[in-house]
């Protein structure tokens, strides 16, 4: 049961990256995570997903946690990142800031693998920030 939970978790995950490419629209300029002069696609519409808890390191949580997306940003050399934030649950709250780091790795549509670095930061008061990020090689085709 545990195993199909990851692996629902992990399909929605992938679907709500490969979504994000269909809402999102070309930015010029030097702006957050853009390309200088070549353009960045910024996802700009609210995403919500369950996360797996293995990316967020919450104690106390069982499975997943919903989250929304806040932010999606893919420049033309193949740099990812995404922002997820949610709140944990009352009793899942730790009494001091803490901050876990794990990898995510998946393949996109393309068949082009990802490997993403990513941290969780989780505050007393339950808020939770998860960020995703993926210093892809080669114009928009990510790692090789």
């Amino acid at each position: 049961m545990n195993n199909l939970v990851k692996k629902i978790s992990v399909t929605l995950f992938v679907a709500g990256l490969t979504l994000s490419g269909l809402v999102a629209h070309a930015q010029t300029g030097n702006q957050e995570g853009g390309a200088k002069g070549k353009g960045a696609f910024v996802r700009k519409v609210d995403y919500t997903d369950c996360i797996p808890n293995s990316l967020l390191g919450v104690s106390g949580l069982n499975s997943c946690l919903t989250m929304s997306q806040s932010k999606f940003v893919l420049t033309p050399s193949g740099n990812a990142m995404s922002v997820w934030q949610g709140t944990v649950p009352a009793t899942a709250r730790p009494s001091q800031r803490v901050v876990y780091n794990s990898t995510w790795n998946e393949t996109d549509q393309r068949g082009v693998p990802h490997s993403y670095n990513t941290e969780a930061v989780t505050m007393p008061d339950g808020t939770i920030k998860l960020t995703l990020t993926d210093n892809g090689k080669g114009n928009g085709k990510g790692k090789k």
